[in-house]
């Protein structure tokens, strides 16, 4: 398969050949597309029978240890962290924003998920969306905690109380953050994966070394 990889880096030779890089056995440049003191564009093939893993890439003299990654498919994906906290704010207090991203991996020769010849991929372009963490009858949260935009960025909604609740509740809660993310190779597959994200009240005091702010 050919792929296109672009290489940065500071002070590159003008004119750089392809036989000044090198992606070790079974991965073959084929061309420089563009190049500059900071980046090479390339036109890369990779044998089907190249070894899947880590590859250390070589460039005029200077070497980057796991620089690229041999893999046939992507198995999964993750999303970081794992578990987010934002606070609900800017009416009264400040809010406190949540980041999340998606990550790619490959499970590795043992084709087993989170084992540890398991491939870290790289972030993808993931589609996000939020869904309901249920923990009471008839729960509501995601209505009310605010909305997360397509690079992963969740905004949490003014801090309350909000007469659009029940109870005049403050639009504090508990969702999921979904991430779903279609394969681009030609069995496209759409894989998904979830984090809990707590909504919480604001950060009504902050301590600091000998004192405590308002």
């Amino acid at each position: 398969a050919d792929q296109e990889i672009t290489i940065f880096g500071a002070n590159l030779p003008a004119g750089i050949q392809r036989s000044s890089i090198d992606f070790g056995p079974g991965v073959h440049v084929q061309s420089v597309k563009r190049s500059s003191a900071d980046e090479v564009t390339l036109l890369v093939h990779v044998d089907s029978a190249a070894a899947i893993g880590a590859r250390d890439l070589f460039v005029a003299g200077s070497a980057l240890k796991g620089a690229v990654s041999v893999y046939d498919k992507i198995a999964r994906i993750k999303v970081t962290p794992v578990a987010g906290m934002a606070r609900v704010g800017g009416l009264n207090f400040p809010k406190q924003f949540a980041q999340f991203e998606a990550t790619a991996y490959h499970n590795g020769v043992d084709g087993k998920a989170d084992t540890e010849d398991d491939i870290e991929l790289g972030p993808v372009d993931a589609t996000w969306s939020l869904s309901e963490y249920g923990v009471t009858f008839d729960d509501d949260d995601v209505k009310f905690v605010g909305a997360i935009d397509q690079r992963g960025r969740f905004t949490p909604a003014p801090d309350g109380p909000n007469p659009q609740r029940s109870g005049n509740r403050n639009n504090i809660g508990d969702v999921w953050v979904v991430a779903t993310y279609k394969t681009p190779d030609k069995d496209a597959r759409q894989l998904s994966a979830p984090a809990h994200l707590l909504v919480t009240v604001p950060l009504y005091m902050r301590w600091g070394p000998g004192r405590a702010e308002p």
